[in-house]
């Protein structure tokens, strides 16, 4: 009796847990509006009887979930990407199965704003079909202009082309083709291509869609004649435009207009003297200084407020320290800023500075013309100077470096070799140096490109210069040029530093020794030639060389 009252009160307590689970998930269900999954029900190990009642709570659940998504069905609906919406009746608010977290999401408002925007039923690929209850694809094009559907291939596959077009061959048995719009090709063996046939059909075709020129002489006619038209039209407006300037002139100015006679020019004026204007003055005018100062100490005292201008020419500050006739400085000098804001700086900073115990004055500078304006006495600046000039001024005020960080400098790329030669070489074989340097770019051009050489001929050392195209190039030549032989003269290779000028200019003395060193050699080879012809003479006009008849000629 224990053992079934035991199992009894078991299977009541059983009950009573189904039953209060039931309660549970239909009091889920009353709160929330969105549909929660079908519960599966829990194997349990119990006997037959507890299997039994958990098969027919499971039967229970099935029939109220059924009548659960039978209601909830006519509030829902689908997205563009095939995605279940469930919009609660109650409150509209919509909700959107996910499927990787397996539970309903709400919609935001830009997602529910676009849903209704569109058709939910259909989007760019699919479209829903009610009586299937799928998503079925949209029929896609099978052609677009440059490719094709294979429907036994399952993929696009590009058009073959020239597929309207027709191939045969000629009467002289060359091959040809005629495209779709009748223009007919041959083919050329020696190219390998296709070329259009140049016949009258050709050139109709072409004309009517590009149009033509006519070279014939009643063209050319023509063309002329609407040239002298049109430059006649425009000798007319300019000479009316003209007329109106100077009609506006006379009437602003009558005094003028009297002393000019209307339609011929004014008389350029000569140059004459005139004063600039301080805002595009840049020169400062300094006094009061030590009477022992230097022309650099002169450029680092002017440094101080900005850039000094250098000469195009000779890449010198532009300053100038004035002296008395014996040499002595005066005390004051010239200072030429590349800008102007440097001049209103150091009238600033360097006005009344105290310079070695000297109160120095600094002033923009003025200048006045002693005598008669002579414009031939004033330096012509050339366009190649001005260009060259403003070069300077641009490269000055480049905020970039000359060189990155970690790259080498541009003068490692050229190589220094001394000792190659003696200057009395050169002086008595001169077409040497083209010789010289033409080893040397063969024999270089192993490590590299060789971009310049030069034989410095007058130069004591025997230098000669090599640009290679890179640092590293030039590491190699110098590698293989020092301590190297050649005509039993050891070499020496280094790389320029940046400043030393190897160039040594010819001077007065040995110019003019060397012309006359050419005069004597031209003198003597003329006089050579002289004697040389005369000798001829002599040896035609001897009796030895003369024939007496009946002598065998030679």
């Amino acid at each position: 009796m224990s053992d079934e009252g035991e199992c009894k009160s078991e299977q009541l307590e059983k009950s009573e847990e189904a039953e209060e689970k039931k309660e549970k998930v239909e009091g889920q269900e009353a709160t929330s509006p969105i549909p929660n999954t079908i519960s599966v029900p829990e194997v349990d190990d119990k006997p037959t009887e507890n299997k039994n009642q958990s098969d027919n709570h499971a039967d229970k659940t099935d029939e109220t979930s059924s009548q659960d998504f039978a209601a909830y069905e006519e509030h829902m609906t689908y997205g563009a990407d095939g995605g279940a919406i469930y919009t609660d009746p109650s409150t509209k608010q919509k909700y959107k199965w996910c499927a990787t977290g397996n539970n309903w999401q709400p919609l935001s408002i830009d997602e529910t704003v676009a849903g209704q925007a569109g058709d939910p039923y259909e989007n760019e690929h699919y479209k829903w079909c009610p009586k299937t209850q799928q998503w079925l694809p949209k029929k896609q094009e099978t052609e677009t202009e440059h490719y094709k559907w294979d429907d036994e291939k399952k993929k696009w596959v590009p058009k073959q082309p020239n597929q309207e077009g027709v191939y045969g061959v000629d009467e002289h048995g060359e091959r040809t083709y005629t495209d779709k719009d009748g223009v007919q090709f041959f083919w050329d063996a020696t190219k390998s291509a296709w070329f259009p046939k140049i016949d009258d059909d050709f050139m109709a075709r072409y004309q009517m869609n590009y149009g033509f020129i006519d070279n014939t002489s009643a063209g050319e006619k023509e063309k002329a004649e609407k040239e002298a038209a049109e430059a006649k039209r425009k000798e007319e407006e300019l000479k009316r435009m003209t007329a109106e300037a100077e009609a506006a002139m006379s009437r602003d100015n009558p005094a003028s207009s009297a002393a000019v006679p209307t339609g011929k020019r004014k008389a350029q004026e000569p140059p004459k003297w005139f004063e600039m204007d301080p805002s595009q003055n840049t020169k400062v005018y300094v006094s009061n200084l030590p009477l022992d100062i230097t022309m650099d100490e002169f450029a680092d005292l002017m440094g101080k407020c900005g850039m000094v201008m250098r000469d195009p020419q000779t890449q010198k500050f532009k300053l100038k320290l004035y002296a008395e006739k014996d040499g002595q400085i005066k005390g004051d000098g010239l200072c030429d800023y590349i800008k102007v804001e440097s001049v209103n700086l150091a009238l600033k900073i360097l006005d009344e500075y105290n310079l070695r115990g000297h109160k120095i004055r600094v002033q923009r500078a003025q200048f006045q013309m002693r005598g008669e304006y002579n414009p031939a006495l004033k330096p012509k600046r050339k366009k190649k100077d001005k260009e060259k000039l403003q070069k300077m001024k641009e490269k000055l005020f480049d905020w970039r470096p000359d060189k990155m960080r970690g790259e080498r400098s541009k003068n490692e790329k050229t190589v220094i070799i001394k000792n190659l030669f003696t200057p009395e070489l050169f002086v008595k074989e001169v077409e040497l140096i083209l010789e010289y340097q033409n080893n040397l770019r063969e024999e270089c051009s192993k490590c590299g490109m060789v971009r310049k050489v030069v034989i410095y001929d007058r130069h004591p050392e025997g230098v000669a210069q090599i640009n290679m195209a890179s640092p590293e190039e030039a590491d190699l030549v110098i590698q293989m040029m020092q301590g190297r032989f050649f005509g039993q003269r050891q070499l020496s290779a280094e790389s320029w530093d940046g400043k030393t000028k190897y160039k040594i200019d010819e001077s007065a003395v040995e110019a003019h020794e060397r012309l006359s060193k050419w005069d004597e050699f031209l003198a003597e080879e003329e006089t050579d030639k002289k004697a040389s012809e005369e000798k001829k003479e002599e040896d035609v006009d001897s009796p030895e060389t003369q024939l007496l008849p009946g002598d065998a000629t030679p």
